[in-house]
């Protein structure tokens, strides 16, 4: 049985040590659990699940094997720890060979099927497809979070600034940026605000 290592902070919280963010425990669970469930209910069966780090990819992948070896195709891909999202997917390119590609952080918990925004991406004929949601009132964000990514956590105060067309279907502009975002008045106006 595999020792976690547990420090309590001057702050009250707890930091789990030598465990790989992708089975950090959300309601006794590792988080990934989530996202693999996700996808084999929508019958998404061939995943590739990318960590940062070999060591985090060697456990995170025993656990996977032992907990979905008869359900899901499961492939762990190890990349540097520095590298973000664009990164991990060039790393692991020669593998993604599929027509249509749904990329999930493997952090995510909701209720979303993945099947029915594949399904919307396909009759729409999409180039990318986002799913979106709104930030939570107060939460992880206003507690440090970083939610934001590898360059949000290193500077903190930034947020992702997110452009959508008036209907809401399409995206226009996607960045980070500081939380107060400085807009002319003329470009409200012609938007209508």
């Amino acid at each position: 049985l595999e020792t976690l290592k547990i420090t309590i902070e001057k702050n009250g919280y707890v930091r789990l040590q030598d465990v790989p963010k992708a089975l950090l425990p959300v309601a006794n669970r590792p988080v990934l659990s989530y996202v693999l469930e996700l996808l084999e209910a929508s019958n998404l069966k061939d995943v590739i699940v990318v960590v940062a780090g070999q060591d985090a990819a060697v456990r995170v992948g025993g656990w996977i094997s032992e907990a979905y070896h008869d359900r899901l195709h499961v492939e762990v891909a190890a990349v540097p720890e520095d590298v973000g999202t664009a990164g991990a997917l060039r790393a692991v390119a020669r593998h993604l060979t599929a027509d249509d590609i749904l990329v999930v952080s493997g952090d995510l918990v909701c209720d979303v099927p993945p099947g029915a925004v594949a399904a919307t991406h396909r009759r729409q004929e999409a180039t990318v497809t986002a799913l979106l949601c709104s930030p939570p009132a107060v939460g992880p964000s206003e507690a440090g979070s970083s939610a934001g990514g590898k360059d949000k956590a290193k500077r903190p105060g930034l947020v992702n600034i997110i452009g959508l067309d008036s209907t809401h279907q399409f995206l226009l502009f996607v960045a980070s940026g500081e939380k107060d975002l400085r807009i002319q008045r003329s470009i409200l106006r012609a938007t209508g605000q």
